[in-house]
C-alpha cells in the first residue's frame, strides 16, 4: 500500500487498494533535473522523529524561496502556497499535525516545480513534525533519487519501511535505487518480497530480471523479463532493451536483435497515486511534459499529444516539448508531421542535438543517406559525447562504404567511453568490421580479441573472430585450429543457435569436411525454415565447397553484423 500515516489513511490508499496489482509505464524522463538555488530558511532540517515538545515549540518562519530560476507559470502558485504556510506557522494554536501538513504541501509544490533544493527543508520539517506519516519520507526518497543523492534516497525509503514494512511501492523504489547504485544483490530480495505480495506485478518481475542481468545471470534475467513483458500484455516497452542484453549474453543473437529493434527509453513503474498527485499540482510546460511522458510511455499517443500541445501553447519555443510531440506523431504513423516538428525545433534551437539525430533517423529510413549523415554529424558536433549519434553516424558511413571515416567515429566513442561499458560495445565490433572491409585482417583480429576481453559475456566477438581466423585470405592471420577452439569453447546455448555456419567454417579450416558439411546443411535448413530464403543460395555454394573437400576463403569472411542489421537509431 502507499506510504501514509498510521491510523489516518490518505485518499491515495483507497486508490491503491482499487489498483493493487495493476501496473503502468512512466517515462524515465519524468525525473526532471534539479534546479540549483541559493535558498536560506530559518527552519531546522530536523531528524526523522519529533521531540516531546513538538506541539509546543515556537513555529519557525520559512523564507520565500528564490523564484528567479523558477518557471514563470509556477511563481504565483508558490507565492500563494507560501502565504498559506506562513499564516499557519504564525498561528499560535496550530498543532504539529496542521503545521506538518502545511510544510509538506509547500514541499510538494516546490518538488513538483523542480525546485528541489527549496523543497527538501520543507519536507524534512514535515517529517519532523509528523514522524509517523510516511508520506514525507516517501517524497524525500523520490526527491533524492531525482537529484542523484542515492544514498540519501535509500535512507528515506528505509524510513518509510520502518513505518510501513509491507509497503509495495517503497519496496519497488528501494530496489530501483539499489540497482542504480550497482547493488543487484540488495535489490533482488526487495523485488521478491513485493512479488510475494503481488504475484502479477510487472514491475517486480522486471526488477528481478534487471537484477539478474546486472549479476550476469542471463538465463534468470530472460525468465523474469519475458514474464514481465507477458504480464504487461506486451505494453512494457522499456523491457525490450534489457531483454536484448540478456539474450545477447546467452548468445541468442536473433532474439537479441528482435528486442533491440523494439527498444524504448522508458522506465517501468507501478501506479503511484502520491506521485501522480504531485504531478497534478502544477500547470506549466514542465507539468504538461511529465503528463505527456506518462501517456507516451504507456503508448497512449492521443493523450500524450494533447498534453504536449497544451505545454507548447504556454511555451511555443520549448524544444523538448516539441521533440516529444514529434515523437508522438512518428509513433502515430505520421513521419511527415514528425519531420516538420523536428525542423521547427532547429529554427529556434539550431544546436538541439536530439532533433538533428531524430531527423537523421527519419532521413535514413527514407533512403536519403547523405542528408542523414549530415544530421548525425551535426548532432555529434553540438554534443560531442552523444554516443548514440556517433554510433549511428559510424554505422551509416559503413553502409556507404566510407570505412576510414567510420573508423574515426568508432575511435572517438572508444576514447570517450570506458572499456567494458555495454553502451559502447558496438564501437569495437564496428571498428573491427571496418578493418576487415579495408583488408586489414591482422588489425581486425586484434580488435576482436580486445573485444572478447572487454566483453567476455558477449559471444558475437568470439563468433566474428572465429570466422575471420577460419576464412581469411591472409595466410599470416589464418588459424583454423584456433577458430575451431573458439567455437567449441562457446557455451552450449550459443553453439546451438545461429552459429552453425561459423562452426562449419572452423571445421573445414582444420580438414574436417564431413562434419563441416553436416553443420552447413543444418544451417541451410534453418535459414530456409526461419524466413531467410535469400541466404540459402550463398550457403549452398559454401556447402558445395565442403562436399568437395575444400575450405572456404574470402576477403570478407565475417559477413554477419548484429549491430548494422538494425536501424541507425530510434525516435525517442
Amino acid at each position: 500500500m502507499m506510504p501514509g500515516t498510521r491510523g489516518k489513511r490518505p485518499a491515495a490508499f483507497g486508490l491503491l487498494d482499487r489498483r493493487r496489482g495493476r501496473t503502468r509505464l512512466a517515462s524515465a524522463s519524468e525525473a526532471i533535473a534539479g534546479v540549483a538555488l541559493l535558498v536560506w530558511f530559518a527552519i531546522a532540517a530536523g531528524g526523522c522523529g519529533a521531540g516531546p515538545d513538538a506541539e509546543r515549540e515556537t513555529p519557525p518562519t520559512a523564507a520565500l524561496p528564490d523564484l528567479s530560476a523558477a518557471d514563470v507559470f509556477v511563481r504565483d502558485q508558490v507565492r500563494a502556497r507560501h502565504a498559506s504556510l506562513t499564516a499557519i506557522v504564525q498561528t499560535p494554536t496550530a498543532n504539529a499535525a496542521a503545521r506538518a501538513e502545511a510544510y509538506g504541501d509547500m514541499g510538494k509544490l516546490l518538488m513538483a516545480a523542480a525546485l528541489h533544493d527549496a523543497a527538501e527543508p520543507h519536507l524534512r520539517r514535515a517529517q519532523t513534525l509528523a514522524p509517523d506519516d510516511a508520506r514525507w519520507s516517501y517524497y524525500l526518497g523520490h526527491l533524492h533519487r531525482t537529484t542523484g543523492a542515492l544514498e540519501e534516497s535509500v535512507a528515506a525509503f528505509n524510513h518509510v519501511l520502518s513505518i510501513r514494512p509491507d509497503d509495495p511501492l517503497t519496496l519497488l523504489w528501494l530496489g530501483e535505487v539499489h540497482l542504480l547504485l550497482g547493488r543487484p544483490e540488495e535489490a533482488d530480495p526487495l523485488f521478491r518480497t513485493q512479488l510475494a505480495m503481488q504475484p502479477d506485478s510487472v514491475v517486480a518481475h522486471v526488477g528481478i530480471g534487471r537484477a539478474a542481468l546486472a549479476a550476469n545471470d542471463y538465463a534468470r534475467a530472460v525468465e523474469f523479463l519475458e514474464e514481465g513483458l507477458r504480464l504487461s500484455e506486451q505494453t512494457a516497452v522499456g523491457v525490450h532493451y534489457p531483454l536484448a542484453l540478456a539474450y545477447r549474453g546467452l548468445g541468442r543473437l536473433d532474439r537479441a536483435e528482435a528486442h533491440m529493434r523494439q527498444r524504448a527509453d522508458v522506465a517501468i513503474l507501478a501506479e503511484d497515486p502520491l506521485m501522480e498527485e504531485l504531478d497534478a499540482l502544477i500547470e506549466s510546460p514542465r507539468a504538461y511534459e511529465r503528463r505527456g511522458n506518462r501517456a507516451l510511455s504507456r503508448r497512449d499517443w492521443v493523450t500524450a499529444a494533447e498534453h504536449f500541445r497544451r505545454g507548447l501553447v504556454l511555451e511555443p519555443g520549448d524544444p523538448t516539448l516539441r521533440h516529444r510531440l514529434a515523437t508522438v506523431l512518428y509513433q502515430m504513423g505520421d513521419p511527415g508531421g514528425a519531420f516538420v516538428e523536428f525542423e521547427r525545433i532547429l529554427q529556434t534551437a539550431p544546436d538541439f542535438a536530439l532533433a538533428h539525430f531524430s531527423l537523421g533517423v527519419l532521413l535514413e529510413g527514407a533512403g536519403r543517406r547523405p542528408e542523414a549523415i549530415a544530421r548525425f554529424e551535426a548532432a555529434a558536433r553540438h554534443e560531442p559525447a552523444y554516443v548514440e549519434a556517433r554510433l549511428a553516424l559510424a554505422g551509416l558511413l559503413r553502409r556507404e562504404g566510407r570505412f576510414e571515416d567510420a573508423l574515426l567515429q568508432y575511435e572517438r566513442v572508444m576514447e570517450e567511453g570506458a572499456s567494458g561499458d555495454p553502451r559502447i560495445e558496438e564501437a569495437p565490433f564496428g571498428h573491427a568490421i571496418a578493418l576487415v572491409r579495408l583488408g586489414r585482417h591482422g588489425d581486425a583480429r586484434n580488435r576482436f580479441s580486445e573485444g572478447m576481453t572487454a566483453y567476455p559475456d558477449q559471444p558475437f566477438f568470439v563468433h566474428a573472430l572465429a570466422r575471420l581466423l577460419a576464412g581469411t585470405t591472409d595466410p599470416d592471420v589464418r588459424d583454423g585450429a584456433s577458430a575451431r577452439a573458439l567455437m567449441e569453447g562457446l557455451p552450449e546455448a550459443a553453439r546451438t543457435l545461429d552459429l552453425g555456419e561459423s562452426m562449419a567454417m572452423a571445421l573445414a579450416a582444420t580438414g574436417r569436411f564431413g562434419a563441416a558439411a553436416d553443420w552447413q546443411r543444418n544451417a541451410v535448413d534453418r535459414a530456409a525454415r526461419g524466413g531467410r530464403p535469400d541466404l540459402v543460395p550463398r550457403m549452398r555454394e559454401r556447402l558445395a565447397h565442403y562436399e568437395r573437400g575444400l575450405p572456404w576463403r574470402s576477403d570478407d569472411p565475417v559477413e554477419f553484423d548484429p549491430f548494422l542489421e538494425r536501424s541507425a537509431g530510434a525516435i525517442r
